[in-house]
């Protein structure tokens, strides 16, 4: 039976039990927090231990990078660049992707409609900025998720009063003008050169988020052609082969809120009633047998 290393948080999560349950049918798993994993260089090599476990023999290796290991992540992910595993992405996608800016930055090079977008370090400078912006904005940390630090800003005074209670931490915090929506987003999730399902998220009375997390509901939806090809171009940009696209739908047309490729899949596979993990695992399947 082919092996297959699943790299995650330290606690698992619903979405990893979910892949893994699966993964457990067709391969041989092992399952290992991401942040334990020993790398070692030596002139000519690298390898990657986990209790004195070699991890490099595996027939694939799907990182489950969040944003706070994004550094040791990168690291991780090199090393098996550097051994030619077969994974869903490169080290670089993890930087890029665990980075609201950055990713808003490569998706603008390339004609993907996003929110006008502002970046600054808090500080007394920062005030300046306010005086630039048409509000209302929603207001978020550099490298959040799952709807965490992420506010919704009606006005200048407001933004003032958030600001200097920011000062404390330091952050570089994104400043994206509000996309007027009646509190829905569509996320669509690619698997390969698939669309591997999608759904909409519907925000509780009141809150501006619809991320699951923060008390939205799910409902399945059905992309149109234009909202599949451009989840499958941002894929494509994005450089991975396993990516969530969180899509507002807005009067010119659907924008690009995020982009995640270390999705939760639960909320999804309850709103369609797809088997989210085994649409992921019969990819991976695909691959280890090329």
């Amino acid at each position: 039976m082919n092996k297959i290393l699943i790299a995650s948080p330290g606690r698992s999560s619903p979405t990893t039990s979910m892949i893994i349950d699966e993964a457990k049918k067709v391969f041989n798993v092992m399952h290992v927090p991401v942040d334990r994993i020993n790398l070692i260089v030596e002139t000519g090599s690298v390898s990657c231990e986990y209790n004195r476990q070699d991890l490099t023999k595996v027939d694939y290796f799907l990182p489950k990078i969040d944003a706070p290991r994004r550094e040791y992540g990168y690291q991780v992910v090199k090393a098996f660049d550097m051994i030619d595993v077969p994974k869903p992405y490169r080290a670089e996608t993890v930087l890029v992707a665990h980075d609201k800016f950055l990713t808003t930055e490569l998706l603008a090079r390339h004609n993907i409609a996003v929110p006008k977008t502002y970046l600054f370090k808090t500080g007394e400078h920062a005030e300046d900025l306010v005086e630039m912006i048409n509000f209302p904005v929603m207001v978020k940390l550099k490298g959040g998720s799952g709807g965490k630090g992420v506010m919704y800003v009606s006005d200048a005074n407001a933004m003032k009063s958030i600001l200097k209670s920011m000062e404390v931490l330091k952050q570089q915090v994104l400043i994206q003008e509000f996309v007027d929506n009646p509190g829905e987003d569509i996320r669509v999730l690619v698997v390969g050169d698939e669309i591997a399902g999608a759904y909409k998220r519907v925000a509780k009375e009141g809150e501006k988020r619809a991320n699951i997390k923060v008390g939205g509901s799910g409902v399945r939806y059905t992309p149109s052609k234009e909202i599949e090809e451009m989840s499958l171009n941002i894929a494509k940009i994005m450089d991975t082969r396993i990516i969530a696209v969180d899509i507002l739908e807005s009067k010119e047309g659907p924008v690009v809120l995020e982009v995640n490729i270390n999705p939760g899949i639960r909320g999804m596979t309850e709103a369609t009633d797809i088997n989210i993990a085994k649409r992921i695992i019969d990819y991976i399947e695909t691959q280890v047998k090329k």
